[in-house]
């Protein structure tokens, strides 16, 4: 298995030290970088990708929550669990979509727990489940509907039953469809706006879906789900609130 990659971010580096070591005692789990600011973190996570990020809330520069919230449009499926001395940030901790929140002095044996579903978690994500339903759905005839996207220098002109995921990447936002993936310049909030909301839910800051292609929903950290989807090997991040939204509307199908 490939190893789990690992940024440490923490401006004092005896706490960089312990969670290294910690970190390193944990079979399948690699520390990439160790970075002491909220900036160069970002930095790091646009060079070397990481698949879990422990940050402190409180860094020079930029603190960690605003970190973790630049994190989530480079790479939202990034685990962000925060280590830090501030017991009092949990709840901005969770609005940010963290995996976890460790309060120094740091358990070992808390962290190992966390690391481990978060393997199993990984382990999940890579099992594809990409289906094809027998036939194509048609939500209320919006086969006949189409949402214009600014494509490199062309306008692409995308049947909205096609649309599977809408997703951020790299700063950039993505649309998958059934057979093709577009980057474009518009923002998500953007393209909420000229979708039909009766079709598609934003089920994250980072993600919109399309209803029709949900396939299964997987519990995925402390506030969060996993969203599978036809067609498409990518997944979604859905929040407790939405997918007990998704449910309703699916319910009603």
């Amino acid at each position: 298995m490939v190893p789990i990659k690992v940024i440490i971010a923490e401006d004092d580096s005896s706490m960089r030290i312990v969670l290294r070591k910690i970190l390193e005692d944990i079979e399948g789990v690699a520390v990439t970088a160790e970075v002491e600011d909220g900036r160069t973190l970002i930095e790091k996570v646009e060079e070397q990708p990481p698949d879990v990020v422990f940050l402190d809330v409180d860094m020079p520069g930029m603190d960690g929550l605003d970190a973790s919230r630049e994190i989530a449009d480079l790479q939202p499926k990034v685990f962000i669990i925060f280590a830090t001395a501030y017991p009092q940030y949990t709840r901005q901790a969770f609005e940010v979509y963290a995996f976890d929140y460790l309060v120094k002095p740091f358990k070992p044996d808390r962290i190992r727990k966390t690391m481990e579903r978060i393997k199993g978690l990984l382990l999940e994500r890579k099992r594809v489940a990409v289906t094809e339903p027998s036939q194509r759905p048609e939500h209320q005839d919006t086969t006949k509907k189409k949402l214009m996207v600014q494509y490199r220098r062309h306008k692409v002109f995308v049947n909205l039953a096609d649309i599977v995921l809408i997703t951020r990447e790299a700063r950039k936002t993505v649309v998958y469809t059934v057979d093709k993936k577009f980057k474009i310049s518009e923002s998500l909030g953007e393209l909420e706006e000229k979708l039909d909301g009766s079709m598609f839910i934003r089920c994250h800051q980072s993600f919109i879906v399309n209803l029709d292609m949900i396939t299964e929903i997987i519990p995925w950290g402390q506030k969060s789900y996993l969203v599978k989807l036809s067609y498409i090997e990518e997944d979604a991040i859905a929040t407790m609130d939405k997918v007990r939204l998704i449910e309703e509307r699916l319910s009603t199908v």
